[in-house]
C-alpha cells in the first residue's frame, strides 16, 4: 500500500495532522522566523493537507501561551506580515512535545506488534 496515498486520501488524515499541529508549528519556527502562509506552506510541501482555518488559530494559541511572538514585517514590495519567532519558553514546549510524541510512538508500535528497530510488523 502507497503511505503517500493513503494519508494524502483518506479523511482521518486531517486528524492526525490536528494533533500534531502544535508540534509541527513549533518545530518549524524553531528553524526559522516564519508567516502563516509560509508555515502552511512548508507543510504542504511534506504532505500535509493544512487550512488557514487550522494554522492560525493554532498561532494564536501559542502566541496566548507565551510560546511564539509576532512582529509585524512590511517587505519593500507586497503587503506586511505577521513574523512568528519561537520562545525560549516554546523551545521548551517543543522539547516536551518531541518527548511525548516518541513515547506515544513507542506504545502505538508495541500495541501494533511492530519492530521499528528491523522495520516491519511481527
Amino acid at each position: 500500500m502507497d503511505y503517500d496515498l493513503v494519508m494524502k486520501s483518506d479523511s482521518s488524515s486531517s486528524d492526525w495532522s490536528r494533533a500534531a499541529m502544535l508540534l509541527l508549528l513549533l518545530h518549524h519556527l524553531s528553524r526559522a522566523p516564519n508567516h502563516g502562509y509560509g508555515l502552511m506552506d512548508l507543510l504542504r510541501a511534506q504532505g500535509f493537507d493544512v487550512k488557514g482555518a487550522t494554522v492560525y488559530p493554532q498561532l494564536s494559541k501559542l502566541q496566548g501561551e507565551g510560546l511564539i511572538r509576532s512582529e509585524w514585517h512590511a517587505p519593500e514590495s507586497g503587503p506586511a506580515r505577521k513574523v512568528m519567532t519561537i520562545t525560549p519558553a516554546g523551545e521548551a514546549r517543543l522539547s516536551e512535545l518531541l518527548q511525548h510524541w516518541a513515547s506515544f510512538q513507542d506504545r502505538l508500535d508495541a500495541a501494533l506488534g511492530r519492530n521499528i528497530t528491523e522495520g516491519e510488523a511481527r
